[in-house]
């Protein structure tokens, strides 16, 4: 492999930047009272669900065309570009006016908007740099490594920004500590309001700095990418990557297997984290430790991070899918006796699921993809596991109507939700043994060889 023109320093910088840009990208402090901060500021249910909408929709339209740019033009460029939108969505909301209003409304849909196109830029373009970092180094087999302690440093970031930005959601709390300090500091409550997208367009400005210390590399050539700045690019290049690339994942069919197995576990277990809040309500759990809970979620995080990379380095992808199976089928059939207070260790099958899946993914595709068209592929990926979940969210609200409408004039509404609910989660094993079995006859399918599969047709 020819090595690109750029120090070993440079490269190691990469990979340590790389877990500094998860960790802040991340770092979202108004995570936990995302929906509260959204009505309070005076957009109503209907709005908020509309933003939301947009904002997964943003991601499906954005997600591939990124990944083909950031083979084309450079990943730095779209880590960059990720992290200028973070601020952009930032500001968007921090100056934006509280009370109920259609310029309001016209602020929060920049904001989802700009997320969705950085969520977008960024997947796939900074996993594609540091691993390209890695193997110009020669150190390619550190990859699982990486991701353990990128994960680690993450988990443990995103405790902390739960708490404080839980905390910091608080007037009380506040106001109280600004008193100790000081008896004349006082915040007003629409500052208080704010004070959590604060605290994320500070992180995101850092991002940025951080984002601009990058070195791009092109290791098919040896030369980093300033060579190609003088080209000129067709705006349909990014979709003749599109194409080389999709081309290229079905007819090496490991990748296409590692993407569909992928879609399989995450769908169903993201599907139950955005339920989340609702099961821990049904199993008697206060409010006040939702936040806890979700820290403690992300803790987990450590382990499941160890325990891949256990996986990865020991046993067949084969072998890992069955286990993560067998976790997520565990935890799904223990979600739905619904025990009160204890049933929370279920869901930690669960919320671990999506953490042990971008892992383990990262790791196979990375692997056999070249640097060619790497953040293509992976965005790939990110596309899969997102119609992933809109398919089963599409599934488990159809489903919510049918039970309602069969419900209805014979409970009050208090039991029939709860009844609904609990009805609906014992969907979820069913719908994954579905995804499973169907998973192991495609796989099975397109792991055979080529002549064996022209044979059969």
């Amino acid at each position: 492999m020819a090595q690109p023109n750029i120090s070993s320093e440079k490269l190691k910088a990469n990979v340590r930047r790389f877990m500094v840009f998860r960790l802040l990208y991340s770092a979202r402090f108004y995570y936990p009272v995302f929906t509260v901060l959204f009505l309070d500021y005076g957009l109503t249910l209907e709005q908020f669900a509309i933003l939301n909408i947009v904002w997964a929709l943003t991601i499906v339209f954005a997600e591939v065309p990124s990944g083909a740019m950031a083979d084309l033009v450079g990943r730095k460029r779209l880590v960059v570009l990720a992290a200028t939108l973070m601020v952009i969505e930032m500001s968007l909301i921090v100056f934006a006016p509280i009370g109920a209003s259609f310029l309001l409304f016209l602020l929060f849909l920049g904001n989802r908007i700009c997320s969705g196109l950085s969520e977008a830029a960024a997947s796939g373009a900074d996993e594609a740099l540091a691993y390209d970092s890695l193997s110009a180094l020669g150190r390619e087999e550190d990859w699982p490594k990486v991701l353990e302690r990128t994960t680690q440093v993450v988990s443990v970031g995103f405790v902390l920004t739960m708490i404080l930005g839980a905390f910091a959601y608080d007037p009380d709390l506040v106001n109280g500590f600004l008193g100790w300090l000081n008896p004349e500091w006082q915040l007003a409550e629409n500052m208080i309001i704010r004070l959590p997208v604060i605290l994320t367009l500070f992180t995101s400005v850092i991002l940025l700095i951080t984002t601009l210390g990058f070195h791009d590399i092109d290791t098919e050539s040896g030369s980093t990418l300033k060579a190609h700045e003088s080209e000129r690019t067709s705006l349909l290049d990014p979709f003749r990557q599109i194409l080389v690339a999709g081309k290229w994942t079905l007819n090496h069919r490991f990748v296409l297997f590692v993407i569909l197995a992928a879609l399989a576990l995450d769908s169903v277990g993201r599907q139950f984290a955005v339920l989340a809040s609702e099961y821990y309500r049904l199993i008697d759990i206060p409010v006040s430790w939702f936040g806890f809970i979700g820290a403690g979620m992300a803790l987990v995080g450590i382990v499941n991070a160890r325990f891949s990379r256990y996986l990865v380095g020991n046993h067949s992808p084969l072998f890992n899918f069955l286990a993560l199976s067998s976790i997520l089928i565990i935890g799904l059939i223990g979600l739905c006796f619904a025990i009160p207070y204890y049933g929370v260790l279920f869901a930690i099958g669960a919320f671990g699921m999506m953490g042990m899946v971008q892992f383990q993914s990262s790791y196979y595709i990375n692997k056999e993809v070249g640097s060619a068209h790497r953040a293509t592929v992976l965005s790939f990926k990110g596309l899969a596991l997102n119609l992933g979940l809109g398919f089963a969210s599409f599934l488990y609200t159809s489903y919510v109507v049918f039970l309602r409408a069969r419900g209805e004039g014979e409970y009050s509404e208090e039991v029939l939700h709860d009844g609904i609910f609990i009805d609906a989660l014992r969907s979820f094993p069913i719908y994954f043994l579905f995804l499973f079995v169907v998973f192991l006859l495609l796989g099975w399918f397109f792991m055979k060889p080529r002549k064996a599969v022209f044979e059969k047709r």
